[in-house]
């Protein structure tokens, strides 16, 4: 039976320890967490392609017979790619897609730029390495995700993995190959193709990503990541509750981790040695988190002292600072999550967090200081698929 309409869906993550270190060498912890991004297909009786970004908001179109031009005239698998991709995105020259989308992004929104931009390199990228070179019929994709955009939490990642899958997904729609059964995270080889298909997509999104991001929107699960290496899957022997608390201020991970590179390079000694104490921590770390014991205390310990040395390389923030002090002065500890500046923190809680009235009283001051906050468990599914009716 055909496949008509479908979603993906790929969780948000968070980076427990490792960030910024993780660029140098260093491991990393981060693990998923339960908001997702969405991205749904459904096939078109009009021969249109629309791409509507829900959270933007923004939407934009192409005929069929431009979008099959796009396939013919421009080839990203083989010829264009992603750094190249990125030079071209931040041309002066305009939006390098522009003779075949009928409605263009505004022209100082990086945010729609980027988002449509990144969509069609996609498309085109994974279908031409699938042998799909023209399309018969018009689609939809729509994109919304639960996560704030820029906030630390993966939106870019699960955006990149949603629309990978979505093309590849697509690819096999044209094929006459894809049952309504059909899963993916019980196809590791597509899961392989996705994740470096999103990584291309992070590539043009941050220019020099460390590689969490996609693997954990990919495959879930809490993992210990090194760059260059095969990442490895943790025996999380106790649950691991935090509390998210977005700060609303948005931020650019590219010039976040370029300030940390110039940092570095003015004072390389210095940088070298926060580096490695952030990678003894995070090994530190793996062994309390695959220990049955209950050691939070030290795990509390370790969360402090990973946020002062992510202020020492200058990505906090006067917004995080604040959640800091709120956390500390009901009794918990929280650190920055992702590339600073921004974005959101994480509050590390006890197994009886819900019966302490100190959450209670955290709770309601983040409140009353204008946070938006949501309690979570690290963990679960990466990609999915499900067919619709």
């Amino acid at each position: 039976m055909s496949v008509a309409a479908f979603e993906v869906s790929a969780p948000g993550k968070v980076i427990l320890h490792g960030e910024h270190s993780v660029v140098y060498g260093k491991p990393a912890i981060a693990g998923p967490i339960g908001l997702r991004t969405y991205l749904n297909y459904k096939r078109l009786a009009s021969s249109e392609v629309i791409l509507d970004f829900a959270s933007i908001p923004f939407n934009s179109s192409l005929s069929l017979e431009s979008f099959n031009a796009f396939l013919t005239q421009f080839d990203c698998h083989s010829d264009l790619q992603p750094l190249e991709f990125l030079q071209k995105m931040r041309a002066a020259d305009g939006f390098p897609f522009a003779k075949f989308v009928t409605h263009q992004p505004t022209q100082d929104s990086t945010k729609e730029q980027f988002s449509l931009g990144t969509a069609l390199y996609l498309l085109n990228r994974i279908l031409r390495s699938e042998g799909v070179n023209s399309l018969e019929s018009g689609f939809q994709l729509t994109l919304k995700s639960v996560m704030s955009i820029g906030a630390g939490l993966g939106s870019s990642a699960g955006y990149g993995v949603c629309v990978s899958a979505g093309a590849f997904l697509i690819s096999k729609i044209v094929k006459g190959e894809l049952e309504p059964n059909f899963s993916l995270q019980e196809s590791p080889e597509v899961l392989k193709k996705i994740s470096q298909w999103a990584f291309d997509s992070e590539i043009v999104m941050h220019e020099r990503p460390s590689g969490i991001d996609n693997t954990i929107c990919t495959y879930g699960n809490l993992i210990k990541f090194k760059r260059g290496q095969a990442f490895e899957s943790l025996k999380l022997r106790q649950q691991v509750n935090i509390l998210i608390v977005d700060t609303g201020v948005s931020r650019t991970t590219a010039k976040l981790v370029a300030g940390v590179a110039d940092l570095k390079s003015r004072h390389s000694r210095m940088m070298d040695s926060i580096m490695d104490a952030m990678g003894y921590l995070v090994e530190d770390v793996v062994s309390i988190l695959e220990d049955e014991g209950d050691r939070f205390e030290e795990l509390r310990t370790l969360v402090s002292i990973n946020g002062n040395l992510l202020r020492a390389i200058g990505v906090s923030h006067p917004a995080l600072e604040r959640i800091f002090q709120l956390a500390e002065e009901s009794g918990f500890s929280a650190k920055l999550t992702g590339a600073g500046g921004g974005g959101c923190a994480l509050v590390f809680l006890p197994k009886d967090y819900e019966s302490r009235k100190e959450y209670a009283e955290l709770t309601q001051n983040l409140t009353k200081a204008g946070f938006h906050w949501i309690q979570t468990t690290i963990g679960g599914q990466g990609v999915q698929f499900k067919a619709l009716e």
